[in-house]
């Protein structure tokens, strides 16, 4: 039997706590094959469901911390660790399946500036390349950056690529349409664009593209953001004084209530200049908003001809292409169809089976 340590620390974190949720939720293996142990602290993961056989071990050290290189002392009893997140433990990194979302934190120094968290990040890498099991990441645009920037195998990285939950994400009624925005005292008619304010997000790209637009006439749609913890950015309240009448802050939004953010707006703009997936735009799509997108890393990949692209840094090319939609209610409506059946093919049972198989075939086999 094949004892399997699972890091679990991160599953209250957007994205990568998206995929921990769901993994656990629907975790393929039957006890026959494997004795699962989930690492993380016990008060939070009472909140989620995890398998009943699984035996949770109190582990909480803070992310990217020295203690958490040293993993716990359980781990070495484990055949197998599965770690959804870069962050391996380096004393146990040779029993390590990891999971790699993007290279975010490499690509955009800004925000990992100091020179001891750049190297801390090559180091983790390059021993996720040389001594790690396997790796798996979201996308292919992340295994080719993988491969690109770390000069990682291809036969080393497998590509199983996250899901979107249907049942949560799906059309509501035009009169729970109308109850949700009052509620949040929203207005009929909005865009909407989700994410942190992190420099890759491009936020400010968007805010001076829809101010110029607003300016000019060209429109007077407001813009919803949401997913924003606490106050606005100091870098962003020059250009949203523009025009303050035309912004709505979100503040965080009960999980039942985002499908509905999401299938109120007019169009769904996300100006991101890198992602490993891209969640925000499969969730739009999966309620029939139609997505107005950047064209950079991996947007073309799971969104295909599924949504209308611009340049991120191209401002002219991304107010033509809101123009278009506006002034095209065919073109919305197709939009609207091809993201819904685009959304159906992103599925955590899809991504559930690939696991199995990949266990199947790598750690299990005779």
């Amino acid at each position: 039997m094949l004892k399997v340590g699972f890091d679990a620390r991160m599953i209250e974190n957007s994205g990568i706590g998206i995929r921990i949720q769901h993994i656990l939720k629907f975790w393929p293996l039957s006890k026959e094959d494997v004795q699962l142990f989930i690492f993380g602290n016990e008060k939070v993961l009472k909140n989620y469901s995890i398998p009943n056989d699984a035996k949770v071990i109190s582990y909480d050290p803070p992310i990217y911390s020295i203690r958490e290189s040293f993993g716990h002392p359980m781990m070495k009893d484990m055949d197998l660790l599965e770690i959804p997140h870069f962050n391996v433990p380096l004393l146990y990194v040779t029993k390590c399946l990891v999971t790699i979302h993007d290279l975010i934190p490499y690509h955009f120094k800004v925000a990992h500036s100091s020179l001891v968290k750049r190297l801390y990040l090559k180091i983790i890498l390059h021993s996720v390349r040389l001594f790690s099991k396997h790796v798996i990441s979201v996308s292919e645009y992340t295994k080719q950056d993988l491969i690109r920037t770390f000069h990682f195998k291809p036969s080393k990285v497998t590509v199983i690529y996250n899901g979107i939950d249907l049942k949560q994400f799906k059309l509501t009624s035009s009169q729970n349409l109308n109850e949700f925005k009052e509620k949040y005292k929203l207005p009929e008619i909005y865009f909407l664009s989700v994410g942190i304010p992190k420099v890759h997000k491009n936020f400010e790209f968007l805010l001076r593209s829809l101010n110029a637009m607003w300016k000019d006439r060209l429109t007077d749609i407001p813009l919803v953001i949401a997913g924003m913890k606490g106050k606005i950015p100091d870098e962003w309240k020059a250009i949203v004084e523009e025009h303050p009448h035309r912004y709505f802050f979100f503040p965080q939004i009960a999980y039942e209530d985002l499908a509905k953010l999401y299938q109120g707006a007019k169009l769904f703009l996300y100006p991101t200049l890198l992602e490993g997936f891209g969640f925000p735009a499969l969730e739009a799509q999966a309620v029939g908003t139609p997505v107005l997108c950047s064209n950079s890393s991996v947007l073309p990949e799971i969104l295909k001809q599924s949504a209308v692209y611009f340049s991120p840094t191209n401002e002219e090319e991304f107010k033509k292409a809101v123009l278009l939609l506006l002034e095209d209610s065919k073109t919305l409506e197709k939009l609207s169809q091809l993201g819904l059946e685009n959304a159906k093919s992103f599925t955590w049972d899809r991504a559930i089976r690939k696991l199995e198989s990949l266990y199947q075939s790598n750690f299990l086999a005779d």
